[in-house]
């Protein structure tokens, strides 16, 4: 009985896993490779949201400036460490969210 796997069989077994996860790897790939272009345009975005989030939406009521502050901090604090850019993104859209809909509910 032949127990040995050949080069041609490994390939073909790995190529069939990649297949499903290609676009979303290559999505996140281009993500990481222009990180800076990215972060730069998250900085601004989220900076300038949540400050305005903060001025308009939140008042006086700490609960509602705990809600923009928390997030917006944790994504910047995410950039300035350098972690990955999944994390970043992940925390960045939920800091952009909650801004949002603070900003909508008033």
């Amino acid at each position: 009985m032949e127990t040995t796997i050949s080069k041609q069989q490994s390939i073909n077994a790995s190529s069939k896993s990649e297949a499903h996860a290609k676009p979303l790897s290559k999505f996140w790939e281009m993500v990481e490779f222009n990180r800076y272009g990215a972060i730069a345009m998250m900085l601004i975005v989220i900076g300038c949201l949540g400050g305005f989030a903060a001025s308009y939406a939140a008042g006086a009521n700490v609960y509602k400036i705990a809600l923009i502050v928390f997030p917006t901090i944790l994504s910047l604090a995410f950039i300035l460490a350098v972690m990955p850019m999944r994390l970043i993104v992940w925390v960045s859209t939920i800091a952009v969210l909650l801004d949002i809909a603070l900003l909508i509910a008033g």
